[in-house]
């Protein structure tokens, strides 16, 4: 499976560490959601900022309180 490194200082490996187990996480684990939820996130934003003016433009002539 890929991996990726990230470089970090002692103090924020530290930090990061700390969150993790405050969490029950793995740092390990806690860092892959992080990542993929930010992805995921920053994806549908991006699918969003499309669909409104479609969406929009599709009930243009609809009634005021339809709309």
């Amino acid at each position: 499976m890929p991996k990726i490194s990230v470089d970090l200082t002692q103090e924020e490996l530290d930090r990061v560490n700390e969150h993790a187990a405050r969490l029950g996480q793995s740092t390990r684990s806690w860092a892959k959601q992080l990542l993929i939820s930010d992805a995921d996130k920053a994806r549908f934003l991006t699918a969003a900022r499309t669909a409104v003016p479609v969406a929009l433009e599709a009930v243009k002539d609809a009634p005021e309180g339809m709309r």
